[in-house]
């Protein structure tokens, strides 16, 4: 397993900040150092089903797009992104989506979403985050024991709402896992060498709603999935989906006034830029893969930094910055910027923490 190289960069350990992009020359300003590849797991939010391309993710103001798929409930902004998603999907691929789609509609009224929960306040720790899996894995084997019939046929439509696995459906978490149970199905040498040595979080949870969705989604997707899915729809890489998620993830935004949240993408050659406020490098999707480019000369020696908070950091103070940081990402900014401003106003410090 090993993570991307280039003539520009290395990756190299960073102290106190775990790996990040370290410029192995001069690098001009302007100059595009790394095109991503397609995310390896990515989600477009159920309420931006009809209006946010199922393959480059454009979005037109919140109109619905003109293409839909009705077998696998995914738009298209035409027949060309129609097609190169389904070659990419392959016939599994497809079955699969349509088995989703098929379960997701067949149980309407058991959908629901963590935004509309009353969440619990402490985040499930490890030994919780364990028990809870292992229950889940238990639960699968008598999903998938019971007899089932051919994915598509109105009888097991009709039999899906009975389920028990069925009363709480989470469409969002479950299009996440079935694309990243995808790529480690389809492209095992880049689940393995890519995805698999991402920095992860053992305890990704903000809530126990939250940990209950993802082994809720898993039971389901093992109830459902075409049976020659099932070897790649394992508590493993749903988990590796989950601890890697936590920490590496971009958020598939609009780019329009008010940037909408449409749903999120890992990226796993795009995930070992570390972060600054005053970051040397910009970032610019386009279509469903991101350019990362110079905005100023970087030193032989020097890190190439992204930041993670979308161009927010210009009018944020330093407090305010990193407490959307640690919110979010879990790391305190000790950036350049950050430490010159937290010593130029240190009673803030006490200031924010007495506001919170």
């Amino acid at each position: 397993m090993s993570p991307p190289t280039s003539s520009y960069f290395a990756v190299q350990a960073i102290p106190h900040a775990g790996r990040g992009v370290v410029a192995s020359r001069r690098i001009p300003a302007g100059t595009v150092i790394l095109d991503s590849k397609a995310p390896a797991a990515h989600v477009i939010f159920r309420q931006y089903r009809r209006e946010v391309c199922a393959h480059c993710f454009e979005y037109d103001r919140g109109r619905t797009l003109p293409v839909r798929d009705s077998s696998t409930g995914k738009v298209f902004c035409d027949r060309r992104c129609q097609g190169v998603w389904l070659a990419g999907q392959g016939e599994l691929g497809g079955e699969a989506w349509e088995a989703l789609h098929t379960f997701v509609q067949a149980n309407s009224k058991a959908v629901a979403s963590l935004g509309s929960t009353l969440l619990s306040i402490a985040n499930p720790e490890r030994e919780e985050i364990d028990r809870a899996w292992y229950r889940a894995e238990k639960q699968s084997l008598r999903a998938t024991t019971t007899p089932q019939l051919p994915t598509g046929t109105p009888a097991a439509k009709a039999r899906f709402p009975s389920q028990a696995w069925a009363k709480h459906v989470d469409p969002d978490t479950l299009g996440y896992l079935l694309s990243g149970i995808l790529c480690a199905h389809q492209t095992n040498d880049r689940w393995q060498d890519e995805v698999l040595c991402l920095a992860a979080d053992d305890e990704p949870y903000k809530s126990m709603e939250e940990l209950d969705a993802h082994c809720n989604s898993f039971v389901q997707l093992r109830a459902i999935l075409p049976f020659d899915l099932l070897p790649s729809c394992t508590t493993t890489v749903c988990r590796a989906l989950a601890n890697a998620g936590s920490r590496n993830v971009f958020g598939i935004r609009s780019g329009s006034d008010g940037e909408e949240y449409m749903g999120y993408a890992m990226y796993p050659s795009a995930s070992y830029f570390n972060h600054s406020c005053t970051p040397g490098i910009a970032k610019r999707r386009t279509g469903n893969v991101w350019e990362f480019c110079t905005v100023k000369e970087i030193e032989a020696g020097d890190e190439c930094c992204i930041t993670y908070l979308g161009g927010d950091e210009k009018d944020l103070t330093v407090w305010e910055r990193r407490a959307r940081l640690d919110e979010v990402w879990g790391f305190e900014c000790m950036c350049g910027r950050c430490v010159r401003e937290a010593e130029s106003c240190p009673s803030q410090s006490l200031l924010s923490f007495g506001s919170s």
